[in-house]
């Protein structure tokens, strides 16, 4: 409200003399100016309230038409969001508590107002009415937010969460209060140093911000993206801590996703040529760096493909790659990277192997392609592979090496007629 704005009181009183009183007290302050209406019973009140609008209404309990607390009550719903003073003969405390609790603002008795002290106590019940209805405010944007909101006091004990962390978590507000969250939500995924250092920069005063893996009520787990902030008093010591909680399931899953497409052949789900180089690249500065460390390279060519698109379409062809690129992958160990180049011509990547595991490995492969068969409406589809091995050298200076060189074993393994596997010895 303006300073320079008279405060609009509505006095309701029966009695002249208390009537006049409060006149004089409110004309003799000096801070602010006020505009004063009486009525002198409830109805008369009621067609004050409907003709005007008010920022205060000073009120008596004894009324022509209406008698106690009645008529805090009735009052209240006439007046709505005005805040009532209670004016009163009687100076007892659990009756003024009573008829704070029954929506009274503030409590005075008659003829005790002292020196500005009626003008303080108004100017006190439009502050106290506009915080409360600032908080007001606050809550309700904080019921509403998208995000769940969680208060604890020091200890971690959830005091206030929000419908959104209801929803978010499975657990109601009212079953979250008195709990710690983790003792509802915390799903073991992430390990104990993690929770160490974050718990670090709280009591340390700071903001935290992380993402975690928590578990619903129902045992289902999401993706969470959580910030802290702890809330200090006036001495700089922590008393709460407030929590905001974002669900990024559906943008941790678009996340995998948009890396499995950057990462992955669309087609047989193997790795694609970027990636493979790349892992190619680590894996030679690795046999660099170590002098007992060893790695192979198998580049792959299935036999005479372009003949199975021609006689049997390209959705065959499709099947064939596919189905290789299963064997590919249940034949590689777990270290082992598989890769499509492109077309039919594929790579293995055999971590940690010599000569002979690389060649019992291949060989392994190139039976078990030999012997799979592919059913199609025009007759079984069977084809072969063709390998060439070579293994990374300490002195290659890049990938583009040792494929060189596995190349050139493919080559010769194709020169041989085809379906066998050559190692770059010569």
């Amino acid at each position: 409200m303006n300073r320079t704005e008279a405060i609009r009181v509505l006095l309701v009183e029966d009695e002249a003399g208390d009537a006049h009183l409060v006149k004089m007290k409110l004309g003799q302050t000096r801070s602010r100016r006020f505009d004063l209406t009486w009525a002198q019973s409830l109805k008369e009140a009621k067609q004050c309230l409907t003709a005007s609008s008010f920022d205060v209404l000073l009120l008596d309990l004894s009324l022509p038409d209406s008698e106690g607390l009645a008529t805090v009550h009735s009052a209240r719903l006439m007046a709505m969001d005005v805040p009532i003073v209670v004016l009163s003969g009687r100076g007892d405390t659990d009756f003024a508590l009573a008829a704070l609790e029954a929506g009274a603002v503030d409590y005075m008795v008659k003829g005790d107002f002292g020196y500005d002290g009626l003008a303080r106590t108004i100017r006190y019940a439009l502050l106290r009415t506009e915080m409360e209805g600032r908080n007001n405010l606050l809550i309700a944007a904080l019921e509403a937010a998208a995000n769940g909101i969680v208060i604890t006091d020091k200890d971690a004990i959830v005091i206030w969460a929000n419908p959104a962390f209801g929803r978010l978590t499975g657990y109601s507000p009212e079953e979250a209060i008195g709990h710690k969250p983790n003792e509802l939500i915390k799903s073991g995924l992430q390990s104990e140093v993690f929770y160490r250092d974050m718990w670090g920069d709280l009591l340390g005063g700071q903001h935290w911000r992380g993402e975690l893996i928590n578990k619903r009520k129902n045992g289902s787990l999401y993706h969470e993206e959580l910030s802290i902030a702890p809330v200090k008093n006036g001495k700089g010591e922590i008393t709460h801590f407030i929590g905001i909680k974002e669900d990024i399931t559906e943008r941790k899953a678009m996340e995998a996703q948009l890396q499995k497409l950057a990462s992955t052949d669309p087609l047989t789900g193997l790795f694609n040529r970027r990636v493979f180089l790349e892992q190619l690249e680590q894996e030679r500065a690795k046999v660099a760096r170590l002098p007992h460390y060893s790695a192979v390279l198998l580049m792959l060519d299935l036999d005479f493909f372009k003949r199975v698109n021609d006689d049997y379409g390209h959705a065959t062809g499709d099947s064939v790659l596919k189905a290789f690129a299963e064997i590919t992958r249940n034949t590689s160990r777990a270290i082992d990277i598989p890769a499509r180049l492109g077309g039919e011509e594929f790579a293995i990547l055999l971590s940690g192997a010599d000569k002979n595991d690389a060649l019992a490995m291949a060989e392994r492969l190139r039976e078990q392609v030999a012997t799979t068969i592919i059913d199609h409406k025009a007759g079984p589809v069977q084809i072969t592979v063709s390998i060439g091995a070579a293994c990374i050298l300490t002195d290659d200076v890049n990938g583009e090496a040792v494929l060189h060189r596995a190349d050139a074993a493919l080559y010769e393994a194709k020169e041989r007629g085809r379906n066998q596997t050559c190692w770059f010895d010569f």
